[in-house]
């Protein structure tokens, strides 16, 4: 549901001017807490419930309700599948007086973001500016500075309202403000409502709404031709008319059903009931669609990579290790596939890869990794928000050592050379059998190359060398 916005004001307009150019600041008694948490707010869907019409008497109760609120709304698919993804925090902040304003019942509280019901049927919960009041800074400024003082990476406020009569609304002027009574037990009204400000979805209501914008929204449309239904991808058109008619044979598909958007007729819904238009049945699977959408929209999937740089210089040949830490939804793992030089590797679908610098060779080489939700919630996702890639560029520069130019010099000696790359040093080894290796010297190249002498080599039956650098 969406409020109808009166712009009059009840005030006097000097006063009225004055006020507004006040800068709306957090209230001293507000306190938050914390009612959800999965990692960090940089990184996650952050939810954060404000008390409206909560005396300091009340606030008591209000952490219970603030979660009782949230438990609710993630219940409901698809927000439940996504919890993980979720954060959320409680501010309370205390009202003169308990309740809202009734206009209609001539009853008027005392309450800190000065909210009230819709003069007419008593249903439609705002705050300022709305109809009664025009000043920003008695509601909305005071929920925005709260907000910007503890949880400026907010995505979804809840404005909780104290008051035994269900009502709420999504806000407006694009505000992302959920209103909702503490009198709705299954919260389907908030969960209603935030459709409206995560996705952007719209009312599939079919009475009027004088005025309001002809604006489509993802699951409304004026368009009849099947190729060109934004939702085509969930149409079965070989066994769904379009449009669709509203009978009980197609009561669970998703087709193009007559009546949304405030309008009877041609205006389209994807389902015949859904959350956006009863509340009680869940969302249909265009509205989860973009819930998830949307969802992706604030959340990555990827939390945290190794190394966290992603520009490396490779001079070792030992295994550079890799590592992702991602999210996962409730029931299904993200996939990931590893890559170098833009190559999927083969089994490579961990969350860590092992990468033996020698199998790049020398020369500037990446390493990437893509992650995916393959979720059967989302058939249309355009510009790829289900998936993330971090890439690695690695300049791979390897030491290499080789033995050659062997003389046997006079009084018994032995020489060779060690020749190669070796900037930070390297060991000269033996062994008689090629198993245990034993520690003859270590020594820096000078000009690309070292002379080693063996004294006594005659009198060793069989021996062999190697020359290998620091890991």
């Amino acid at each position: 549901m969406r409020p109808a916005v009166c712009r009059t004001s009840i005030l006097g307009p000097l006063v009225l001017l004055w006020l507004s150019l006040m800068e709306p600041r957090a209230s001293s008694q507000a306190a938050m807490s914390t009612i959800l948490t999965n990692g960090p707010v940089s990184n996650r869907l952050n939810i954060v419930v404000l008390s409206e019409g909560y005396t300091t008497g009340d606030l008591g109760r209000f952490p219970v309700d603030a979660t009782n609120a949230i438990n609710g709304l993630l219940s409901h698919s698809p927000l439940q599948e996504y919890r993980s993804y979720c954060n959320a925090f409680a501010i309370s902040v205390p009202s003169n007086q308990s309740g809202s304003d009734h206009p209609s019942s001539a009853v008027f509280r005392d309450t800190y973001f000065n909210s009230t019901y819709d003069s007419s049927s008593d249903y439609i919960t705002t705050i300022p500016p709305n109809f009664a009041d025009s000043n920003y800074s008695h509601g909305q400024g005071k929920v925005d500075a709260l907000l910007q003082t503890f949880v400026p990476r907010y995505h979804l406020p809840i404005l909780l309202v104290n008051d035994p009569v269900p009502g709420g609304s999504d806000g407006f002027d694009h505000t992302a403000i959920s209103y909702s009574s503490t009198n709705d037990p299954t919260f389907e009204i908030l969960t209603h409502e935030t459709g409206h400000v995560l996705a952007n979805l719209g009312d599939e209501y079919t009475n009027a709404y004088p005025g309001f914008p002809d604006t489509e929204e993802p699951n409304t449309t004026q368009e009849t031709r099947p190729d060109f239904i934004k939702w085509t991808a969930w149409i079965n058109m070989n066994t769904t008319p379009i449009p669709t008619p509203a009978t009980a044979p197609y009561r669970s598909v998703i087709g193009l059903f007559q009546g949304a958007h405030y309008h009877p007729t041609n205006w389209y819904r994807p389902k015949l009931d859904c959350t956006m238009k009863s509340l009680s049945p869940p969302f249909c699977e265009v509205c989860s669609e973009a819930l998830v959408l949307s969802i992706y929209q604030r959340v990555r999937p990827i939390d945290s990579f190794v190394p966290a740089t992603t520009n490396l210089s490779v001079s070792s040949p030992q295994a550079v290790a890799f590592s992702l830490t991602v999210l996962q939804p409730a029931t299904h793992d993200l996939s990931v596939q590893w890559r170098t030089n833009g190559a999927a590797v083969a089994r490579e679908t961990n969350l860590t890869f092992n990468l033996l610098p020698q199998s790049l060779g020398d020369g500037t080489h990446s390493v990437s990794a893509v992650v995916r939700d393959n979720t059967t919630l989302v058939r249309t996702d355009p510009t790829n928000l289900l998936s993330q890639t971090i890439t690695w560029t690695l300049v791979v520069n390897l030491p290499y050592l080789q033995l050659d130019s062997p003389l046997w010099l006079a009084g018994g000696q032995f020489a060779f050379r060690v020749s190669g790359q070796a900037p930070q040093s390297f060991s000269l080894q033996a062994s008689s059998n090629v198993v245990n290796w034993v520690p003859l010297l270590t020594h820096s190249l000078a000009g690309g190359q070292f002379w080693y002498t063996n004294a006594g080599a005659s009198s060793v039956p069989k021996q062999f060398f190697r020359a290998v650098t620091p890991p």
